[in-house]
């Protein structure tokens, strides 16, 4: 049988969920469940491993591994909703039992524990005093696929604790941005290079990337004192910009492997950075952080803790919580579209899927703009709320197809399945910087939510290579024409936080803007930075009185 790509072995793992999931059945039904679990990696289970095999006890007499691969796994399988400490030392126990049996050489390096529902998987070999452990439903295999690819014969990596990986994500980037830095690498090509790490090392732990295909890479390719780390980033970075049917047939293999990316995220061409021993091994260490667990919603502010403290107090970036952003964009537009939805739901008339269809094209109509973006937090929110609606509706019209059927869409109605993306979402911010992680943030918050369509139709569903890009703009909001970003007539909301600053803490800059925009009102210049995006609102909305908007405030504003 001809070795599976991760793409399929993904998708495999995806279908197998949905096939198992809830499943009550009798233990009965175990065998059946490993057969096809070997079967998401491409493996005839019979080929490799045994049921029942035997192992003789201290008592001469003989216990039966439920599940046995010599040298590889072992699996003990319990009823569902069963305690699985049983099934652990049970597992331990028929260890011990291979060592006194003098088949030491039999001894498996990993063991799973099951009752269907869920998995725990062992890894006996790591350098710690106790066993690796990792646990997860049943329905979250696919996240966790890279942590069985013993099963097709490579490496895996260990992570560390998953507690606090916000801050550790945050001092990580922080670390590389040190060591570069301190390399004397000019500030805006640092900012693209760091974009561009977070963007590699969420793509392998994601499945936009194949496992750990970065982390390879930079082992394999590069030396250890790092001196030739720049050039082959370098050389990564414009492959990843290239179609695959456009790349030289003299690439290195390593290299032809990784997919095109699109969008303009490695378009343009940076200086080579230079890397020493640590700076490499630092990004090295940056691969074993698992990055799947980060949200793109508050990559913002991890970036922004990148920032010298006393140039984020200067231009009024501070960072919005979720749940303060979530107290915004309900009350704007979320609440009504759940209404609305909940409405069409209680249709009981024939009219149903016709108005659920409408009701998706109109969340694919919506513009949303946030003109002082900063990270992108606002509009990553409201990307992954609407793409989380969508889904809901996308459930209730899957349901009405004869989903028995393995393939209800043609390919090409598969592919464009969701049409709510990212090209509905604008946003001005004056630092570049920020530009790119909220360009870069709403990319990663599509993968994820198209993983969660992945996950409901038991189909992988991906846009890779970038077809649409968000639209944000690095430029000052308050000298520029909105219209020129979006035309009022075609946007529907407007939201986001833009910067508080006192008349005090000002710039020369920012003072020029307030003129700029308030001219000679009476007062103007005691008011807060902040108010001029009010007045820019009031103007760019008289042409379309139907554009809701909504800015965080305090009582500066008045």
């Amino acid at each position: 049988m001809p070795a599976l790509s991760w793409n399929e072995i993904r998708q495999r793992a995806i279908q197998f969920s949905r096939e198992w999931e809830g499943e009550h059945a009798e233990r009965a039904e175990a065998q059946t469940f490993w057969n096809e679990f070997f079967l998401v990696f491409g493996i005839p289970r019979r080929t490799v491993a045994a049921f029942e095999e035997p192992v003789k006890s201290l008592h001469d007499t003989y216990h039966r591994i439920d599940l046995f691969w010599r040298g590889s796994l072992l699996a003990e399988h319990k009823s569902s909703g069963q305690n699985l400490d049983k099934a652990e030392s049970q597992a331990m126990q028929y260890i011990q039992e291979l060592v006194t049996s003098n088949r030491q050489d039999e001894v498996p390096r990993y063991i799973i524990l099951s009752d269907f529902n869920r998995l725990v998987l062992y890894d006996l070999e790591h350098e710690e005093s106790e066993p690796d452990k990792i646990e997860f439903f049943l329905a979250d295999l696919h996240f966790h696929i890279k942590h069985f690819a013993f099963f097709i014969g490579q490496r895996t990596h260990k992570f560390g604790e998953e507690d606090e990986a916000n801050i550790k994500a945050a001092n990580i980037m922080a670390g590389l941005h040190d060591a570069i830095a301190e390399g004397n690498y000019d500030a805006k090509s640092l900012e693209r290079l760091l974009v561009r790490f977070l963007f590699c090392l969420f793509a392998e732990d994601t499945g936009i990337f194949e496992p750990s295909q970065f982390d390879l890479y930079i082992r394999n390719h590069t030396r250890e004192d790092g001196s030739d780390l720049g050039s082959q980033l370098n050389a990564l970075f414009e492959v990843l910009d290239t179609p695959v049917e456009m790349r030289s047939r003299y690439l290195d293999e390593d290299l032809t492997d990784f997919p095109f990316i699109n969008g303009v995220l490695f378009a343009e061409h940076l200086p080579i950075a230079g890397f020493n021993r640590f700076m490499r091994n630092h990004l090295l260490a940056a691969c074993h952080f698992d990055w799947s667990r980060i949200s793109p919603a508050i990559f913002g502010s991890l970036f922004q803790g990148i920032m010298d403290a006393k140039e984020r107090r200067q231009i009024g970036a501070h960072y919005t919580s979720e749940r303060d952003i979530l107290k915004l964009i309900r009350p704007l537009f979320l609440d009504d579209l759940r209404t609305e939805f909940d409405r069409i739901k209680t249709d009981r008339s024939t009219r149903r899927l016709e108005r659920l269809r409408s009701f998706l094209k109109k969340l694919a109509a919506l513009r949303f703009l946030d003109p002082a973006c900063g990270c992108g937090n606002f509009l990553v929110i409201s990307y992954r709320e609407l793409r989380l609606l969508e889904l809901e509706i996308l459930k209730l019209l899957y349901d009405n197809f004869d989903n028995t059927q393995p393939e209800f869409f043609t390919s090409d109605e598969y592919a464009n399945l969701s049409k709510v993306d990212v090209h509905q979402f604008y946003g001005i911010e004056i630092g570049e910087w920020p530009t790119r992680i909220a360009e870069t943030a709403l990319w990663l918050t599509d993968h994820q939510m198209n993983i969660e369509l992945s996950k409901t139709t038991g189909n992988l569903f991906q846009r890779i290579p970038l077809r649409a890009a968000p639209h944000i703009l690095c430029a000052n909001a308050l000298r520029f024409d909105w219209n020129e970003l979006l035309s009022a007539e075609d946007c529907f909301y407007i939201l986001g936080n833009p910067p508080f600053v006192g008349k005090h803490l000002m710039t020369k800059d920012q003072k020029e803007d307030v003129r700029h925009i308030w001219g000679k009102t009476n007062g103007a210049g005691s008011i807060d930075y902040v108010t001029c995006w009010y007045y820019k609102v009031a103007h760019y909305t008289r042409g379309n009185m139907k554009i809701d908007c909504a800015f965080v405030s305090t009582n500066s504003i008045s």
